[in-house]
């Protein structure tokens, strides 16, 4: 039974795959391009409105 379960568990993590893209390093990615896109429009709006 104890097999079982671990071979179970191992086709439960094979099959997690994001919504989105086809894997978790893509969707890691964009959401850190994101991230310094964000950061670079504040800080660009911040030193044209100020």
């Amino acid at each position: 039974m104890n097999e079982e379960q671990n071979e179970n568990s191992i086709e439960i993590l094979d099959e997690e795959k994001p919504p989105i893209f086809s894997s978790w390093k893509k969707l890691y990615i964009i959401v850190l391009i994101n991230l310094i896109s964000l950061i670079i429009l504040f800080y660009l709006f911040t030193k044209y409105f100020s």
